[in-house]
């Protein structure tokens, strides 16, 4: 039976390639979607590892530092944890308007960037922006609200909510746009958890700070995985129908094998051969075209290692359980269609 699978195979080959085409482009927009998905996690994780806190703490009024905007006098707090200031702000770029998520910082101390290209901040006026952040380039100056900023360094993958990039900015300059320059901060970090904050305040953990920052993805997540099944569900349709064409041509071929002692089981054996070489003929194809596709999407798509090692197993999967399909035609055909007119 399974020379018979791979012979059939060839003999309908160009239908099989159609399929395993169809098939891939479905496999390589569910990696894209778990790479969208995976991309609001990594670049969460890449800003806070950044700025070095292990602890934060907010105001007992805030849900988070990056969601809400409950400002603290700095003094509450003392100089020993360092305060930051989170303004959400746009950026007009000649009649395009960009968003941002400017952080100010004290620099020097915790949270302050570390430039990958160019240089940390040193004086007033000056910004360091992640590099998605291509208005302006280094040495180049740019508006923020009512003040002027000039770039003078860069730092890689720090965005929050689905791609909007981090610009890092004097605390003082972030009093300046918010505040009118009163000593106001929004979250204080700490390197390790104090024994105790000030009232009013409550401490935060990297982990709690995450979920608070992914809570209004939720939904989006959310939509993205369920579109995630219904692309393997896509699949498994197009690998079902193929197969099941194929049985409907081969009724006769299959009256054969049974008039001749050949088990259900040995033929469904077969067509899950047939099922499983083009599953996984698909996921080859699949894994380049999701590589060559993820350049071309406007938002940040990461696919996880992860993702590309579970393809081939996930697309087994699909392919067996559509190769039922075909199977329950099979073992409805009666031996004795093979001696019929």
């Amino acid at each position: 039976m399974l020379r018979a699978a791979l012979r059939d195979l060839q003999w309908r080959k160009k239908r099989f390639v159609i399929a395993i085409v169809g098939v891939a482009l479905v496999f390589a927009m569910g990696l894209i979607m778990t790479g969208l998905s995976e991309s609001f996690s990594r670049e969460v994780d890449r800003t806070l590892e950044s700025l070095d806190a292990e602890t934060w703490a907010v105001s007992e009024n805030a849900s988070g530092p990056f969601t809400s905007f409950e400002p603290i006098a700095v003094t509450l707090a003392g100089r020993e944890p360092s305060a930051m200031m989170v303004v959400r702000k746009t950026v007009d770029d000649g009649g395009t308007v960009h968003d941002v998520i400017a952080l100010g910082v004290e620099r020097g101390r915790l949270g302050a960037p570390h430039a990958s290209d160019g240089a940390d901040l040193a004086e007033l006026g000056e910004a360091v922006v992640d590099e998605d952040f291509d208005v302006v380039d280094i040495g180049e100056s740019f508006e923020l609200g009512s003040r002027t900023f000039r770039v003078v360094g860069t730092v890689s993958g720090q965005r929050l909510y689905a791609g909007l990039p981090i610009v890092y900015i004097s605390l003082a300059d972030a009093q300046a746009l918010v505040v009118q320059g009163q000593p106001f901060a929004t979250a204080f970090l700490y390197e390790s958890p104090p024994a105790k904050v000030p009232r009013g305040l409550r401490t935060m953990s990297n982990a709690e700070v995450k979920a608070d920052v992914l809570r209004p993805l939720e939904n989006a997540m959310s939509s993205i995985d369920l579109v995630r099944v219904l692309l393997w569900i896509v699949a498994a349709t197009i690998i079902g129908s193929v197969l099941y064409l194929q049985a409907l041509e081969r009724t006769r071929d299959f009256a054969v094998f049974k008039a001749t002692g050949t088990s259900t089981a040995a033929i469904g054996l077969g067509l899950a051969v047939q099922a499983v070489v083009l599953s996984l003929a698909a996921a080859v194809i699949a894994a380049l075209l999701a590589v060559a596709l993820t350049p071309l999407f406007p938002m940040n798509v990461e696919i996880p290692a992860s993702g590309f090692m579970m393809l081939p197993v996930i697309t087994v999967v699909v392919g067996l359980l559509a190769s039922l399909i075909a199977l329950r035609k099979t073992a409805t055909v009666d031996p004795a269609v093979a001696f019929g007119g």
